[in-house]
């Protein structure tokens, strides 16, 4: 089996789409793989291989389920009750959607860092050449001044012999620290689960964040009830798929206790589950009710995903202006310092 390494989410929801648009238009599921393993690219060598799958006799599901790194459970669930029932073009669609609306909800985050993320490496670059090209010159220069110089500069002599002296090592040391972690974090499950829920506690985009998970979460129960996938089904293979280990973690104690016999709303509220709003638990207590569960589930995903684009956007509103004011704080101060000595000097050469 070859593994499709480069095969991402971009590639998984073209796939689907165009299969879905092929099937709809009535031409053969062997001639619509064909026509996407001739797209070049990504996409034709997987779809090549499925085809091959799929010509020998395999289901498109359990051609699919050869590539488990790729297409994933939750993927490979929705093909395979779309063959059962005669609906797959449908479920194909329902993949789509769900993957188009994951996608726009990632780069709404995406956009919100945009423009933090390059204040902050404009400021890094422009930081870095000042520290380690401009001050250690100037430190030079004030030290050779027979005049007591003011605590700013002071400061930012202290900071310059600093760089000068360990800001290389500081460099390295910094990298080594975040591989090493990264490296940690990789491969321990206690750590990335940590990880992750330190992901919904940071300033700004904690929120962002969690919402953003909870809206993939019930969009993917919402899916699959809306594909004909039973509720115990949908908990079991979301406990497996969900992308952060949290809501993995508690996913599983739901899918536990409705195995048990208890109801999604009455574990929810049970007080164990605390990453969940309370009018979470009470709106899905009123779909298992009503029976409109699979609805329920759909309007959390879509509440949950309007709830990330308004932190999204107030988070960048507000941020944006706190990383101006210190910028503008640190270059004031930069600029103080240097200038401070220049008017002492001056002033003892009057004398």
């Amino acid at each position: 089996m070859r593994i499709f390494s480069s095969f991402g989410f971009a590639e998984k929801l073209f796939f689907a789409k165009h299969l879905a648009t092929l099937l709809k238009g009535g031409i053969p599921l062997a001639e619509a793989l064909k026509l996407l393993s001739e797209q070049g690219g990504k996409i034709g060598p997987v779809a090549g291989e499925i085809l091959s799958s799929v010509e020998n006799g395999q289901s498109l599901s359990a051609s699919l389920g050869r590539h488990p790194d790729e297409f994933g459970a939750f993927y490979i669930s929705l093909v395979e009750v779309g063959e059962v029932s005669g609906t797959l073009e449908k479920s194909l669609e329902f993949l789509a959607e769900k993957l188009a609306r994951e996608e726009a909800l990632r780069k709404k985050v995406q956009t919100m860092l945009f423009y933090p993320s390059i204040v902050l490496a404009v400021s890094a670059v422009v930081g870095g050449f000042v520290s380690f090209f401009v001050l250690p010159k100037l430190a030079g220069i004030f030290s050779s001044f027979d005049v007591e110089l003011p605590i700013a500069t002071r400061i930012l002599l202290t900071f310059a012999n600093f760089v000068k002296v360990y800001g290389v090592a500081v460099i390295v040391a910094i990298v080594a620290a975040m591989s090493i972690l990264g490296g940690i974090i990789k491969i321990s499950y206690a750590a990335k689960l940590f990880w992750h829920h330190l992901k919904f506690h940071i300033p700004f985009v904690g929120k962002v964040n969690k919402s953003a998970a909870l809206s993939s979460l019930f969009r993917d129960l919402g899916v699959m009830l809306q594909s004909g996938l039973p509720l115990e089904y949908a908990l079991r293979v979301e406990s497996e798929v969900a992308e952060n280990l949290v809501i993995r973690e508690k996913i599983k104690g739901v899918h536990e206790a409705v195995s048990g016999g208890s109801t999604v709303g009455k574990e929810l509220a049970s007080g164990e589950y605390e990453i969940f709003p309370t009018l979470v638990s009470r709106m899905i207590s009123v779909g298992e009710s009503s029976g409109t569960l699979e609805g329920t589930f759909l309007y959390l995903a879509d509440f949950f995903e309007d709830e990330t684009d308004a932190e999204a956007k107030n988070g960048a509103a507000l941020l944006e202006p706190l990383l101006l004011v210190f910028i503008a704080l640190v270059a004031g101060f930069v600029a103080l310092a240097v200038i401070l000595p220049i008017y002492t000097l001056t002033g003892s050469i009057h004398r």
